[in-house]
């Protein structure tokens, strides 16, 4: 997994409403639909935004 580090997590504009805290989705590199492996080696964590343009996007 593409770690990001705590500093670049403080500045995150994606705050979760229960607490506050900011986060990062964890995306499958190759897709689990497409024998990629649930693994750390086959994951990124990316935003949100990204995320949902990764797989809904143009």
């Amino acid at each position: 997994m593409k770690f990001i580090n705590r500093e670049y997590l403080n500045f995150a504009p994606f705050m979760k409403k229960s607490n506050g805290e900011p986060y990062l989705e964890v995306h499958h590199i190759k897709p689990l639909s497409e024998g990629g492996e649930d693994s750390l080696e086959n994951v990124q964590a990316i935003c949100p935004n990204c995320h949902r343009e990764m797989h809904f996007g143009k």
